[in-house]
């Protein structure tokens, strides 16, 4: 069985972040009361300042596999630094496009960025 060693992962790990093309603002949601004493939703952003994210279409097997959740919404797998503080139902903001993370992609081996499938909020 090979092995990769935690410099070889790290190094991978930095140079496709390298090619991420976007730029990216994590929104997470959170309530407060306001003044009437009720709840409001705030987005606050999350991510650090100079994210970059890359797009691609998602696969077919992901649209069909997560049909419920996304139903007829228009999709993309967004891929981010590998570590990066991303959950579900946050939103991203890429290049004045808002999406709302749908789910997070775990690989089933190493990782050289981490992968949400997101759809397009109009």
């Amino acid at each position: 069985m090979n092995t990769i060693s935690a410099a070889e992962l790290a190094s991978i790990q930095a140079d496709a972040a390298a090619t991420l093309d976007k730029s990216c603002e994590i929104q997470r949601k959170t309530t407060t009361k306001d003044k009437y004493g009720g709840q409001t939703v705030v987005w606050n952003t999350v991510s650090p300042d100079g994210l970059m994210a890359g797009l691609s279409q998602p696969t077919a097997g992901q649209l069909q596999n997560y049909a419920y959740m996304i139903a007829s919404q228009a999709s993309w797998q967004v891929h981010l630094p590998v570590g990066t503080d991303v959950q579900h139902q946050d939103r991203l903001i890429i290049d004045g496009q808002t999406l709302e993370v749908q789910v997070l992609l775990n690989p089933r081996s190493y990782a050289a960025l981490l992968t949400v499938l997101a759809s397009e909020l109009k």
